[in-house]
């Protein structure tokens, strides 16, 4: 009689955490994100025209991205060579990036030199493509398992409005220009979204070896910080600025602050951690033995 015997898949080295981008990657992450989704939501809270929101956005989301690149050509060591990243726009996300930052830099100069309401709806295109074409940059990195994940560009898009929904909310209270209830509701709609787009994230894969590469963002600290901090804090400070409004102010400043922290620190664990090289595994089927 035949016997039936399974497949078996053997480790032949285990995964590993890549090396090729350190703190620089996340600076440029961070920074060119909170810009962008600073400056996207500063436009839709004033419906498009030219609010003290907006030109405080305006004056800053340029140099949080130009900072951002300029964090990512130090890493790499000859900045003056960074104009050549453009020469593969065919091939390469990091160019596609670098020419949508410049687009969105200059976009934002012109309407704060020729105030019109085209360059702003133009700048915030800019803004949503810089943000989706970072996660486009992560997404690509095949080697890595907890980041080639189709999810990965709408979840830099969705990090990036919501630090920037905190540095908005931060500054208007900065400002004591409190935001309409409107606004805080419209920001608890999109913290409730990037949570559960967060939650499908970290749930994408079954397999062992997924599961073990998102480890760091689900576990230990990072639950507290991203989790609670980063996402249910400031739901729960906005729902008491709405039920209370004496309250408001310090509640939707603590709450700016905390949407900001909780995504510098998500995506520092994403690079720093859970970017792991997949390893590197041998199927071994198993010789069927026949009668004789």
């Amino acid at each position: 009689m035949a016997t039936t015997m399974t497949a078996q898949r053997m480790e032949m080295l285990p995964a590993q955490r890549q090396a090729l981008w350190g703190w620089p990657a996340v600076v440029n992450f961070v920074l060119g994100g909170l810009g962008a989704g600073w400056y996207v939501v500063a436009l839709l809270a004033a419906g498009f025209e030219r609010s003290p929101g907006v030109i405080a956005a305006s004056w800053a989301a340029p140099v949080l991205v130009l900072a951002g690149f300029a964090a990512v050509a130090a890493e790499a060591g000859r900045p003056l060579r960074g104009p050549r990243v453009l020469a593969r726009l065919r091939t390469s996300w990091m160019s596609r990036e670098l020419l949508i930052g410049i687009a969105f830099v200059l976009l934002v100069a012109a309407d704060l030199a020729f105030p019109l309401r085209l360059h702003r709806v133009q700048a915030m295109v800019a803004a949503i493509l810089l943000a989706l074409a970072q996660g486009f940059i992560v997404r690509r990195a095949r080697g890595v398992t907890a980041w080639d994940v189709p999810i990965m560009p709408p979840l830099f898009l969705l990090s990036a409005l919501v630090s920037g929904a905190g540095a908005y909310l931060l500054v208007e209270v900065v400002t004591r220009r409190p935001p309409p209830p409107g606004l805080v509701g419209a920001v608890l709609a999109l913290i409730g979204v990037a949570f559960i787009t967060w939650a499908r994230y970290l749930a994408w894969r079954s397999e062992d070896s997924y599961a073990r590469a998102v480890a760091p963002l689900r576990e230990g600290r990072a639950v507290l910080v991203i989790d609670g901090a980063g996402y249910g804090l400031p739901l729960l400070c906005g729902l008491l600025a709405l039920a209370a409004p004496a309250v408001a102010t310090p509640m939707l400043g603590l709450a700016g602050a905390l949407l900001i922290t909780g995504q510098v620190y998500a995506k520092a664990r994403l690079i720093l951690a859970a970017g792991q090289l997949r390893p590197i595994t041998l199927t071994i089927a198993p010789a069927r033995r026949r009668p004789s």
